[in-house]
């Protein structure tokens, strides 16, 4: 099991939904809208790495897709998604998303890998050996949305530390280290008892993935790459498979 993995399983899938701040149905409604703005229109038969609990694999199913796969390593999140997802054609697996031309096959119209997913990776092999194979998965015209948190420039002193979420029952903390070519995330989360507060507490690394090397490596395999947008802190990034 990687330290991702781990920590997701151990500790960060049972807050994921709630660390939105919102409700469930307003954060897929800000993905879809974000989507269409993209240039995603007829969504079609779409592939979704790194689902987590769904926002962009209910996004894409209310904007029409005919068949959404979505892809993910936690149990618990696609327990989620599936719980949320009667009546659309939605189709969870637990899978490597690395490995997903070995559970699903192309072509795909709309392939995101968003909510910053990318850097969860355990290696920038592993970028570049998915990114290969979504892009050798997109059909003629079809459309690769990725999004991801920069920390090619991580935070420094008290930057390092940032506050996620806070409400009456929970509180939820994030510490960066730099590492050199990644970060250690280290989340901390306090729990309010009957009695006290408890501290759930859990770290692992993540990637440091500069904008012109994922820019570089879409472009390589064929695709248009538009410029990026920067959206609350998140690089959005969207290509596209020329026709013909």
């Amino acid at each position: 099991m990687t330290a991702q993995k781990r920590h997701y399983d151990e500790l960060l899938a049972e807050h994921y939904s709630w660390m939105a701040g919102k409700p469930y149905a307003a954060v897929v409604a800000e993905q879809e809208a974000l989507l269409r703005d993209l240039g995603i229109a007829a969504p079609g038969r779409c592939l979704d790495l790194g689902s987590g609990s769904g926002y962009q694999s209910l996004a894409l199913a209310q904007m029409g897709a005919s068949e959404v796969r979505a892809l993910d390593t936690s149990a618990k999140l696609l327990a989620e998604l599936e719980g949320r997802a009667a009546g659309y054609p939605i189709t969870c697996h637990l899978a490597d998303i690395t490995a997903f031309d070995a559970v699903v096959a192309g072509p795909f119209d709309t392939i995101v890998c968003m909510g910053d997913t990318l850097p969860h990776l355990e290696s920038r092999a592993d970028v570049r050996r998915m990114l290969t194979a979504a892009s050798a998965a997109l059909a003629p015209g079809g459309h690769l949305i990725l999004s991801w948190r920069d920390m090619a420039r991580p935070p420094e002193g008290l930057d390092r530390f940032i506050p996620v979420r806070t409400s009456d029952e929970r509180i939820m903390l994030c510490f960066v280290e730099d590492a050199g070519d990644g970060v250690m995330v280290h989340d901390l989360v306090f729990e309010k008892g009957p009695d006290s507060w408890s501290l759930a507490k859990s770290a692992y690394p993540k990637l440091k993935l500069p904008v012109d090397d994922i820019r570089s490596a879409l472009a390589g395999h064929g695709l248009l790459v538009a410029n990026p947008l920067t959206m609350r802190g998140m690089t959005v990034l969207a290509a596209s498979r020329p026709l013909g």
